[in-house]
């Protein structure tokens, strides 16, 4: 008995462990310069499709990153490099998937 409790409590724990995935480098190409707010931003376009493994592939295509977030003297048009992550908030529930997009570089 003791240690089916043992199972069952750690088959909850597992369930219930939030869901990530942390890309290799994606490649974007900068589209625009965002101005419209007081903060500017790059609106990053992705190159090429989504890499495998992604949680939300369609949450990769377009994300903005503030110029200053990218090293190497980037502009628009240009293409970077950049480290992406996603985590979902729960195996069990139907929660949405957060892209964050870090550590780009011009490629």
């Amino acid at each position: 008995m003791r240690k089916l409790a043992v199972v069952a409590a750690t088959c909850l724990v597992l369930a219930g462990c939030a869901a990530s995935w942390e890309g290799q480098e994606v490649r974007y190409r900068i589209d625009s310069l965002d101005t419209s707010s007081p903060t500017e931003f790059f609106r990053l376009e992705l190159v090429g499709d989504a890499p495998k493994g992604a949680l939300d592939p369609q949450d990769l295509a377009r994300k903005p990153v503030q110029p200053k977030a990218v090293s190497g003297g980037a502009a628009v048009g240009d293409e970077v490099l950049c480290l992406v992550e996603q985590k979902k908030g729960s195996a069990i529930e139907d929660s949405n998937v957060v892209t964050f997009v870090k550590s780009c570089k011009k490629a």
